[in-house]
């Protein structure tokens, strides 16, 4: 019983030791703490910026994308119940998501009001030229081409319009746009990673001597890791919370920017996406802190 509270205070001794060598590391380091701060800070800004720049990348692609449709107009000599038989099979068809209906008589009365004129019907000799009509959606956009081509085939269809000349350069468009948004977050995270990495290094380097002397004097690897990685945690939890302030609060002005000066353009605006990654952001930023601390005590450590 005695020697199991003996371990117990030794454990608690050690613990209460590691955080005060964490603050007082802090306290006689404090120019190098700040700046292993702002490292973190600057480099989790960048990352970050860089994370939503990919986000409304994909986001705009997949806009762009979801405008992709095809137009099937029935032959004019079908009757009603032939105009629902086309669409079933519009249905039936492979890689088909949705489809939707536009009855010539509504198509005729879309084209009156676009035009804003009351005597359309007058004009055309109370006639109506315009074609009962399919909108067909894909499950994917690379798939057009090809459930075009089946459509074609299908009894009852006069005539297919999908853009042919556009889809696949758009394609090609939002393919791009997809890389260069994961690219810019490649680039970046390497970027990040290499500074706080460096960084860390030089504080680690300056207390090489501390380092070497508790060593020889019988401290564990553990016993002199512990303080170096909370110390990389608590310094990373800073520059990150401080990243998602800066991030988050420049964001949200742009968000509000760009949907007042460019309503067209899509912006990710939900609020549970960007809390997840303001918070992956944190936890980055202490992981970076306490991996790099480790890596760094490797060579200070075979003494």
């Amino acid at each position: 019983m005695i020697r199991s509270r003996g371990l117990t205070d030794m454990a608690l001794n050690s613990v209460e030791y590691i955080f005060r060598e964490v603050f007082n590391s802090i306290r006689r380091n404090v120019w190098l703490s700040i700046a292993s701060v702002l490292t973190v800070m600057i480099s989790m800004v960048i990352l970050g910026a860089s994370v939503f720049f990919l986000l409304n990348a994909s986001n705009l692609a997949s806009n762009f994308e979801s405008e992709l449709e095809i137009a099937v107009f029935a032959q004019d000599d079908l009757d009603s119940a032939e105009v629902k038989a086309l669409g079933e099979r519009l249905t039936d068809l492979a890689g088909v998501d949705t489809i939707e209906f536009v009855p010539k008589d509504q198509a005729l009365k879309n084209f009156t009001g676009s035009l804003n004129s009351t005597t359309i019907a007058a004009d055309l000799g109370d006639t109506n030229p315009f074609p009962d009509k399919y909108t067909v959606h894909v499950v994917d956009p690379q798939q057009v081409e090809n459930v075009a081509a089946q459509i074609t085939k299908l009894t009852g269809v006069d005539n297919v319009v999908y853009g042919k000349n556009l889809v696949e350069p758009l394609l090609k468009f939002t393919k791009w746009l997809r890389w260069a948004g994961t690219a810019v977050v490649g680039l970046f995270a390497i970027a990040s990673l290499i500074l706080i990495s460096l960084n860390i290094k030089m504080n680690v380097f300056s207390r090489r001597k501390e380092i070497e002397i508790m060593k020889l004097v019988g401290a564990s690897n553990a016993f002199i890791r512990w303080p170096f990685i909370l110390e990389g945690m608590f310094l990373g939890l800073v520059g990150g919370l401080l990243a998602i302030l800066l991030v988050g609060f420049g964001y949200d002005w742009l968000a509000d920017y760009i949907q007042t000066t460019l309503a067209f353009m899509p912006v990710v605006n939900e609020t549970e996406l960007i809390g997840k990654v303001l918070g992956s952001i944190v936890l980055l930023g202490m992981g970076i802190g306490a991996a790099g601390s480790v890596i760094s005590l490797r060579r200070f450590l075979k003494v």
